[in-house]
């Protein structure tokens, strides 16, 4: 039986990395993975998505070149072609991943693993059954799509998030159950695509990580788009419906908190998108005495378990599941393991919805900072006072800074608009290391540059008003 220094369950965004910065602390590590490496991130989540939404982008693009002069025929998608481009970064980024696990002399095991006891792991394969023990384990099983109690579920054509990036065919009609990221981020997708596209959500709002006034601007553009948006609606069944030309689906709903007669929509396809849950079946973890609280892995702020030498990373230990946050806890985990001491520290966990325009955020929302009893004031800077978003022909969107009255130390920021995803990378640095808004204001960013709309935003905060945008006061 090997042993190893680190022992590593999950080869997924938060295990990889554990298993990497483990070996580059001089550890002897493996890492035991059931599916592919790079878990749902690489595989059915952030990449391929990513990659399919780039395809939609430029359709767009195409679409709207001439408005830039530039005179193009655009005939649609070649389908085959989405799906090789998809599925040839994902090969690519797996790869990658492999690659670098084993120039770092990671060993890789397949299979899926449990404890025997809580020093040893068996792990079964498709070549049978093995067992290796470890003086330090990180569990980071991630995440699986919830399954809401709906009646219906299992009829074909009912997907979730995994099993909907591969479908091989665009439906004409797609509804989606959940107006979350990921329902969000499809309902672009698919609309792109040339789906028609319905959204349902519980809810009275819709995107509840962001800024409520970000996320009302985004649902006006969206509907503008072609995209449904049903709030406050709860989905009471599911049913096949056979008609011509072909079955459909018809989503049975009802309003929330009103007495109205049940409502419907059809389409081909249904996804149900209302979000995930840890991960952490099959381990063996009561048996061993890790605690769990309703399948998730409890942990304290180093990412140990309630065992010393188990940690547990990612989506199983709850929170916000995002990639970028388990390969954080990741790096806490290993360097914990092996003797250091740090700290988990989400005061500055950034979001990113890929969206069309994009949102991204960090720290408080307007709503948290109430909540927090917080004394803030909010800047905001939009982009059609921006002259590169008008280049891109994107200027629907702006960014909105959080910050505390008097000191103006910076609580939180929110950009909707190109490329925010990117832009939202210096406002994480700004709320991690408590930086005012004058400090942002008066560091020169680069003309003619998105960020520029950040700096704008914060000179907003400091003089009351932008140098590139003239708010009429009331008087």
């Amino acid at each position: 039986m090997e042993t190893y220094d680190v022992a590593v369950i999950g080869a997924g965004p938060g295990g990889y990395v554990a298993a990497i910065r483990a070996a580059q602390l001089g550890a002897r590590v493996a890492v035991i993975e059931r599916d592919r490496i790079g878990g749902t991130c690489l595989n059915r989540g952030c990449i391929p998505t990513k990659a399919v939404l780039q395809s939609v982008e430029v359709h767009r693009t195409v679409a709207q070149a001439d408005a830039w002069g530039v005179v193009a025929r655009l005939e649609g998608f070649d389908l085959a072609g989405v799906r090789r481009f998809r599925d040839e970064l994902v090969s690519r980024m797996v790869k990658g991943v492999e690659t670098l696990l084993r120039a770092h002399g990671v060993a890789v095991l397949r299979g899926s693993a449990s404890f025997v006891d809580p020093h040893t792991l068996q792990v079964e394969g498709e070549g049978g059954e093995s067992f290796l023990s470890a003086r330090n384990f990180i569990i980071a099983t991630g995440s699986v799509p919830a399954r809401p109690s709906i009646p219906g579920l299992d009829l074909p054509g009912v997907v979730d998030s995994d099993e909907i990036t591969r479908l091989e065919e665009v439906p004409r009609s797609l509804s989606i159950v959940g107006a979350g990221v990921i329902g969000m981020e499809l309902a672009t997708v698919f609309r792109g695509l040339g789906s028609e596209v319905t959204v349902l959500e519980m809810l009275p709002r819709i995107l509840p990580p962001t800024d409520k006034a970000v996320a009302t601007r985004f649902l006006a553009l969206a509907k503008r788009r072609g995209i449904r948006v049903l709030t406050s609606v709860r989905v009471e069944s599911i049913e096949l419906v056979e008609e011509a030309p072909g079955p459909k689906l018809r989503v049975n709903y009802s309003r929330v908190g009103k007495e109205t007669p049940p409502s419907f929509v059809e389409a081909e396809k249904v996804l149900v998108a209302v979000g995930r849950r840890p991960n952490a079946e099959g381990l063996n973890l009561e048996a061993i005495g890790v605690e769990t609280e309703r399948g998730t892995v409890v942990v304290d702020e180093t990412m140990r378990t309630s065992l010393p030498h188990v940690y547990a990373v990612g989506d199983c230990v709850g929170g916000a599941m995002l990639a970028h946050k388990a390969s954080y806890e990741g790096e806490i985990a290993a360097e914990n393991a092996l003797g250091r001491l740090r700290r988990a520290d989400y005061t500055a966990i950034p979001y990113c919805i890929y969206t069309h325009p994009e949102i991204a955020g960090v720290g408080l929302t307007e709503e948290t900072a109430k909540e927090a009893g917080a004394d803030y004031e909010v800047a905001t800077f939009p982009f059609t006072a921006n002259a590169r978003a008008w280049a891109l022909n994107a200027s629907d969107g702006l960014v909105k800074l959080i910050y505390e009255k008097g000191s103006r130390k910076l609580l939180g920021a929110h950009v909707m608009g190109p490329w925010a995803g990117e832009l939202i990378g210096e406002l994480t640095l700004a709320v991690r290391l408590g930086l005012k808004a004058d400090e942002i204001a008066g560091t020169v960013h680069p003309h003619p540059t998105l960020s520029e709309a950040v700096m704008e935003a914060a000179k907003a905060a400091v003089h009351g008003e932008a140098i590139h945008y003239f708010k009429r006061r009331r008087r």
